[in-house]
């Protein structure tokens, strides 16, 4: 079933994460898109508020059971913005040893004599599908619907596919190979045969490509059924951009599952039909036509045209046409799409016509040494392939030089620093468009740690090591501001003169590497009143005993990456004793610098470990622990 997905409750460590990027709505999602879904776990419980639409789980953990609150639960679901309810079934395939629903003389809709076969998997999914699909006919006569069979449907079905449930591929009783597979395979694609062949259109699939991948191998005998995914989202706004995830069947992802208001929240996907822009030239727009596609569709899709007339025409099949010869200029349509469940999205186009715009590259990098032998060719977008455009530089000479044909090189050896150069493009067919190209030389790229937090009473014997990369050879600092607070050496060690009272000290400087490359660091210390102490009387003497703070995190600086080894900075309070760190098999910590506010961590990740937000485990010589999220990717 549908797992409830729990958040990470963090104790002593407060830490703020950079926000990992995730696609996002360009608008609001509409409210009948967001929902919930509840089954045996939330029977007797209050159930999710006004939801959008409502997912109910048939069963009671297991196939040939039923849920005992499924008619209750369908009660709230028919009660939601949208009134028609969905459902999921729990799948599995046990195999015949021990398992009492096993079908032992059956001739359809697969002969079976009860040997453990594909003909008998698939009568066993039949079975379950047909034992699920009646109990739901008697919730919805309960719930008084006038047509149980046509309310039923009418649904969206889900078959949940999960590795906590029996199948032969995992549980140990029979091998794990393709035979297995298949019978497992077999059991789904008769759950699925009986649905259909009782007039259910809209069957989808639940599950994670681990699990699919375990239970099922690598197949395509499920193409095209439309999925529901959980664990890629935990807000609403990372599970709209994660309907842009690859499916695990090839069917579109259709639903994404994220927790919401301490229950299994739901974003039904619209469908994704990528904004498209086209070039012609202005005699290729008469009769010009191009089908539009929208990528994750359930069916045949029907667009509708809100704008863009009567210069752009998009027919209900997506044909896009002009109305004749267009001038010179840039020409939009939009609209909106539904596919044949229901499915809606919008599209985008973009034609323009005479004129060519510039692709990529549009910027580089080069280190000093090599900027002299740098050259890079520059593109336009070509209304017509066998036609080259001719280039025209109007600014960034001497340094770089642009040929007729868009190949950009320097004149020679450049010192670091940024350069720039631009111009027009056009061709024999009147098409015209302008380009830009900036070259940054020799720039070197400062890294974590950037600021630090430190107890006033810690100033005295503070350092800290600046990185810079991207550099040939070791890299010379000159700090230009920030003394006598701090110091900062030629090889970026910075300390302070002495103790500092509690305020903010900034330093910066430039940086340069033996070939020239330059750049420019900058770090701010933030000094924090001394520890508080407590004064413990005794008959005689008096004692004064300095009592550490918990250690608390400010903020994590940096991203692990799978393959590599990366610095991570911990910044904070209370880091006393360089601290065991541990995370997720295969990755790696050690402690490199520790300065009871700072930890300066190398993290070693496997390669192909998988990208996320994952936990360090920090344990500390006095025995205290915290825990701190980071990034991964």
């Amino acid at each position: 079933m549908p797992r409830t997905l729990r958040r990470l409750t963090l104790a002593l460590c407060l830490v703020a994460l950079a926000s990992p990027v995730t696609a996002s709505a360009a608008t609001a999602p509409s409210p009948v898109s967001v929902g919930f879904d509840v089954s045996f776990p939330q029977c007797g419980q209050t159930l999710p508020p006004s939801p959008g639409f409502g997912v109910v789980g048939v069963n009671n953990g297991h196939g040939f059971s039923t849920n005992p609150c499924l008619a209750f639960e369908l009660v709230w679901a028919q009660d939601a913005a949208n009134a028609a309810p969905s459902f999921y079934l729990n799948t599995q395939n046990p195999g015949p040893a021990g398992a009492p629903d096993w079908p032992v003389s059956q001739a359809t809709p697969q002969a079976c004599a009860g040997n453990n076969s594909t003909g008998c998997a698939y009568d066993y999914g039949w079975n379950a599908a047909s034992t699920s699909y009646a109990s739901v006919l008697t919730a919805e006569a309960q719930d008084g619907a006038a047509s149980p069979s046509a309310a039923a449907d009418a649904a969206r079905w889900w078959l949940d596919v999960e590795t906590g449930n029996q199948w032969e591929t995992t549980e140990g009783l029979y091998a794990n190979n393709a035979t297995t597979q298949s019978y497992d395979q077999a059991t789904l694609q008769g759950m699925i045969g009986f649905l259909q062949s009782v007039g259910a259109t809209q069957v989808g699939i639940y599950s994670t490509v681990r699990q699919w991948t375990a239970i099922m191998g690598v197949t395509s005998a499920f193409a095209g059924i439309p999925v529901w995914v959980p664990g890629l989202a935990a807000t609403l706004t990372q599970a709209v951009g994660a309907c842009a995830t690859t499916s695990f069947t090839g069917g579109r992802v259709a639903m994404i599952q994220y927790p919401s208001q301490g229950y299994d929240g739901d974003y039904v996907c619209g469908l994704v039909a990528a904004p498209v822009t086209i070039s012609i030239s202005p005699a290729g727009s008469l009769g010009f036509s191009q089908q539009l596609v929208a990528a994750n569709a359930s069916g045949a899709v029907t667009y509708a045209q809100t704008t863009g007339q009567p210069q752009l025409v998009v027919s209900s099949s997506g044909l896009l046409t002009t109305s004749g010869a267009l001038a010179q200029g840039s020409y939009g349509a939009s609209g909106t799409i539904t596919d044949a469940s229901g499915d809606t999205g919008t599209f985008q186009v973009t034609l323009d016509v005479g004129q060519l715009v510039q692709q990529l590259p549009t910027a580089a990098r080069v280190k000093v040494s090599g900027s002299a032998r740098y050259s890079a060719q520059l593109a336009m977008s070509a209304t017509s392939p066998s036609v080259a455009p001719t280039f025209v530089e109007t600014s960034g000479q001497p340094q770089l030089v642009v040929s007729s044909s868009g190949l950009l090189t320097t004149s020679g050896t450049l010192t670091a620093g940024t350069y720039h150069a631009s111009g027009t493009a056009s061709d024999t067919l009147g098409d015209t468009g302008t380009f830009t190209f900036t070259l940054t030389v020799g720039q070197l790229v400062q890294r974590p740690p950037l600021r630090a937090s430190v107890s006033a009473d810690q100033t005295a014997t503070y350092s800290v090591q600046l990185d810079v990369g991207a550099n040939l050879g070791p890299i010379t600092y000159v700090e230009t501001s920030g003394q006598p607070a701090l110091v900062v050496s030629s090889t970026g060690l910075v300390t302070t003169s002495g103790a500092l009272t509690p305020g903010t000290y900034p330093v910066s400087g430039t940086v340069t590497d033996p070939t020239g490359d330059g750049g420019a660091f900058t770090f701010t210390l933030t000094v924090t009143p001394a520890a508080a102490t407590t004064t413990t009387t005794a008959p005689p003497p008096t004692t004064t005993t300095t009592v550490p703070s918990p250690p608390r995190a400010v903020a994590i600086i940096g991203r692990a990456l799978a393959g590599r080894t990366r610095i991570l900075t911990v910044t904070g309070s209370g880091f006393y004793g360089r601290p065991r760190i541990t995370s997720h098999p295969g990755t790696r910590v050690i402690v490199a610098h520790d300065t009871g506010n700072l930890l300066v961590l190398h993290v070693s990740v496997r390669p192909g470990s998988r990208n996320g937000v994952f936990v360090f485990t920090l344990v500390f010589k006095d025995g205290q622990r915290c825990r701190v999220r980071y990034v991964q990717g």
